[in-house]
């Protein structure tokens, strides 16, 4: 019985540690944070456009395009998927940005999503961002 006892107090010691640690870490980081050191003015939260820079997300763009336009022999279907996947999702970030009209998130038929990329594409090219 005695045994047990020690036990338990020896998980909660261990629980009460990490929980302990968990709380410094996010406050030493600043992940937690209570009253803002230096607060925006709203001018200056007015100024900063929502999402990622286009810059970064053209970026994106160039870097994903080339694996979602051709598979590697041998790749496992589930990588192929999650890149085109992560590829519609930047296109859509781009369209958003530039507001750009896109229907990609509202497709389902591959053959249609396929389709609607191409022509999500060639708006973008003509809205200036480079795709190559």
């Amino acid at each position: 019985m005695a045994g047990v006892a020690v036990g338990v107090f020896y998980l909660i010691l261990i629980m009460v540690a990490m929980v302990a640690g968990v709380w410094v870490l996010a406050h030493a980081t600043g992940v937690v944070v209570s009253h803002p050191r230096h607060p925006r003015s709203p001018a200056t939260t007015a100024a900063m456009p929502p999402g990622m820079p286009i810059e970064r997300i053209a970026a994106d763009l160039r870097r994903i395009r080339p694996q979602a336009l051709r598979s590697e022999p041998g790749m496992p279907m589930a990588r192929r998927v999650a890149i085109v996947a992560a590829y519609d999702d930047v296109l859509l970030d781009a369209c958003r940005a530039l507001e750009v009209p896109t229907e990609l998130s509202r497709l389902t038929d591959p053959l249609e999503r396929e389709s609607e990329r191409l022509r999500t594409e060639a708006e973008l090219a003509r809205a200036g961002v480079d795709l190559s």
